[in-house]
């Protein structure tokens, strides 16, 4: 081979190397905003779902904040399968007691009341919780009779929200739509109470479980960035690669 052919070949070998991880990194980086982003639209209706004749116990309840809407988790302990769920928006946050009939006003001018089929609760389950976020500004028990348990969601406003049924193990999380970049500095550092339970997921962070609905790794705390290491990883490998190559090309 030629002294002018082999520096050549070593800088196509080189470029076409460094173009394959760039093109890597670009389409690791849609993939991971696809998925923060592939949560499904607000609504402003009443919502239901679950499965008919499913049951379960409500071991925990988590609430967080996010960039754009407030989280709330309910976990449940016994349940393989979404117990049947009905969640009807109003315009007060004052609701009535299941079965006392007497009412209850939450924080908030607006609220959702959430109500559980063929469920109950576990004892040391949280049954007041008071976040004061942007949106959600309180959550209570309000019901727990004949296997029907009920929630009152107090908003600062009548928000539009989402629903997400998650399995392993089942929750059922409530998205309530806040303004992007809600200031976060003007929520309470503790917004959420961990209640003293049995349940494993009560050792995870609030904020890892409200944030996706799995509480933390063992092998990884909660709220490390997965994207950035990804992407390390990738230029490491793509640097090694690159390396490969203008060894193999001086050959």
């Amino acid at each position: 081979m030629s002294s002018i052919s082999r520096p050549q070949r070593r800088l196509k070998l080189a470029t076409f190397a460094a173009v394959g991880a760039a093109a890597g990194a670009l389409a690791l980086s849609s993939a991971i905003q696809a998925s923060a982003d592939d949560l499904g639209p607000f609504t402003c209706t009443n919502r239901a779902g679950g499965v008919a004749g499913a049951s379960g116990t409500v071991s925990d309840i988590r609430i967080a904040h996010h960039d754009g809407y407030d989280r709330l988790v309910i976990g449940f302990a016994t349940s393989n399968s979404m117990p049947q769920y009905e969640l009807g928006r109003q315009a007060t946050s004052t609701f009535v007691r299941d079965a006392s009939g007497q009412p209850v006003t939450l924080e908030g001018s607006a609220g959702i009341r959430a109500v559980l089929r063929n469920s109950d609760v576990v004892s040391g389950a949280p049954s007041d919780l008071k976040p004061r976020l942007p949106e959600i500004r309180e959550a209570a028990n309000i019901g727990n009779f004949e296997r029907v348990v009920s929630y009152g969601i107090g908003l600062k406003t009548a928000a539009c929200f989402r629903v997400l049924e998650l399995s392993g193990p089942t929750r059922l999380v409530i998205d309530v739509q806040t303004p992007p970049d809600a200031a976060a500095s003007a929520v309470p550092a503790a917004t959420t109470q961990p209640a003293p339970s049995s349940d494993p997921t009560a050792s995870a962070l609030p904020s890892d479980l409200a944030a996706t609905g799995h509480p933390a790794s063992a092998g990884r705390p909660a709220g490390m960035p997965i994207a950035p290491i990804l992407l390390g990883l990738l230029a490491v490998t793509a640097g090694l690669t690159i390396a490969g190559l203008r060894r193999y090309a001086r050959k």
